[in-house]
């Protein structure tokens, strides 16, 4: 993995990441780095753990002065990211990974980025889906509750609740995540509350006492591993010492925790807050004053979240003024999507600079003096790319069984496209897009182009040629010139006539 930075006469030139984030960080007897005094953070969804999302970390880490970002490794769902052998998440089939939790942090450690690991406690649909006695149940039906959005929660009062979230989190600190982030640590607060029943309730343990006890047990079984504790917590808790119905409370977690989390999201304040109509309106002063409010009520580190979804730069900013009013010098920045284009023109303007925009792979002007190259299926070419002629020609071939898939579909013959020359075709037809863009919808727009020049449902196209020159006109068609196609059917029948010798053969041809 490289990164792109320009040097002094404006070319490009790749570094290695490695070098990339200089963090100088204390190592404490168990091996566990030591937090760093100022974390700024993003979050990045499942969706992003991704070779693309870690390179433009890569790219804007140094620049926006960002030392931290949160994975969500266990979501609401129930849902584990990352390769757990853990019996009971294994038994339920929670285990939805690939291998990219564990592939995306070891390239954040490599870069020193300090790595947290956002674990969804309560709300854990799967757990009570397939454990019903684990759950919050619903006195109508003697069913797991039902929340706003579908969700069953798991009972926050059983301690089999507690031991699979901490053994998960355990797993986590093994893996190499300097810090376990809990989310939704806390009781319902959406769907029809009062026809709740809590099994295993002791009437003289209160809901904020429930969760400070569940924080003691993973307090005392992952401190002895060198991780960091932190807790998301509503926006409210800084402004209410009781009780308001979830078991949140700030003094009685901040004993068994190292971080408090609070979600600070100023669209998320009740209308008439701080005696404004609208709270969107004023998010300086509502960072400022809950960030002052929790300061005169613990002396544990404070790392709010900062609203990086439907603001603008400027408001962003504005939240992170407030904090700086606060002399506040943590945080971190929630997107639901991982989109931070907004958040990178924020700390763009507060340094005065303009970033370099991130590049994750050569335009067609640097691959223009390639060879040609062929890409096969399981039967045929599915690629045959002459860069100095600007030319592709594409073909799906019929699906099989067996070991390896076959290219039966656009979207996986697509998939073997450069994708600058994805980008050549997209802006020669005007169809808009950004270095956000993923190569996912990339092809998704091309299919569409592909089904429009050909005049066909995709579910109709036949395993034949389709041409692109897309160095001039970027159409599809399926009129080859005859050159070309000679130039095609050559390649494909030298590749497959003999195919213990398919790479030797065809020069440029590229293993699968």
């Amino acid at each position: 993995m490289s990164k792109l930075i320009p040097n002094k006469h404006s070319k490009v030139v790749f570094l290695p990441v490695g070098i990339l984030v200089a963090v100088i960080v204390l190592v404490s007897a168990n091996g566990q780095a030591a937090m760093p005094e100022k974390v700024n953070a993003i979050y990045l969804p499942p969706h992003c753990f991704t070779e693309r999302k870690v390179a433009e970390i890569a790219h804007y880490a140094e620049l926006a002065d960002l030392n931290a970002v949160v994975l969500h490794v266990k979501d609401p769902y129930g849902k584990i990211r990352w390769k757990s052998k853990n019996r009971l998440a294994q038994k339920m089939g929670a285990v939805a990974s690939k291998g990219r939790v564990e592939q995306t942090l070891r390239q954040l450690k490599k870069m020193g980025l300090w790595c947290i690991a956002k674990v969804d406690v309560f709300a854990d649909h799967r757990l009570v889906y397939h454990n019903p006695d684990l759950g919050i149940l619903d006195i109508r039906t003697g069913g797991p509750w039902i929340e706003k959005n579908g969700l069953y929660w798991a009972n926050p009062y059983n301690s089999r609740v507690w031991e699979y979230n901490i053994a998960l989190c355990r797993e986590l600190v093994e893996l190499g995540f300097d810090e376990i982030q809990f989310d939704y640590i806390r009781f319902p607060s959406d769907g029809d509350l009062t026809v709740i029943n809590y099994p295993d309730k002791n009437d003289d343990v209160s809901r904020v006492e429930c969760i400070g006890n569940f924080l003691a047990a993973a307090n005392k079984q992952l401190k002895p591993t060198g991780a960091t504790i932190s807790v998301d917590v509503f926006g409210l808790v800084a402004w209410r010492t009781e009780d308001f119905g979830v078991g949140q409370n700030l003094e009685a977690m901040a004993p068994n925790i190292d971080v408090i989390c609070p979600m600070l999201y100023p669209s998320h304040f009740s209308k008439g807050f701080l005696a404004q109509e609208n709270t969107s309106d004023n998010p300086l002063e509502i960072m400022e004053q809950s960030m002052k409010r929790l300061q005169g009520r613990t002396k544990i580190r404070i790392r709010p979240w900062i609203q990086g979804f439907w603001y603008t730069p400027a408001e962003i900013n504005a939240q992170i003024d407030g904090l700086d009013r606060a002399q506040a010098r943590s945080w971190s920045v929630w997107n639901p999507s991982g989109n931070y284009s907004k958040t990178y023109a924020a700390i763009e303007a507060r340094l005065n600079r303009v970033f370099p925009a991130p590049r994750f792979y050569p335009s067609v002007t640097e691959i223009a003096q390639n060879k040609e190259r062929a890409f096969p299926g399981k039967s045929k070419i599915v690629n045959l790319t002459n860069y100095e002629q600007g030319y592709t020609i594409i073909s799906l071939e019929r699906s099989t069984k067996g070991a390896g898939k076959s290219y039966s579909t656009l979207n996986k013959v697509l998939g073997t496209l450069d994708e600058g020359i994805m980008d050549r075709i997209l802006s020669a037809r005007q169809i808009p897009f950004s270095w956000y863009t993923t190569g996912y919808q990339k092809k998704r727009r091309l299919v569409q182009l592909i089904c429009e020049d050909l005049q066909v449902d995709p579910r109709a196209l036949t395993p034949k040629p389709i041409y692109i020159d897309w160095q001039n006109g970027c159409m599809f068609t399926r009129t080859v010139p005859r050159d070309r196609l000679k130039n095609y059917r050559f390649v494909n029948e030298a590749a497959f006539r003999n195919k213990k010798d398919i790479y030797a053969k065809v020069p440029g041809l590229k293993r699968r």
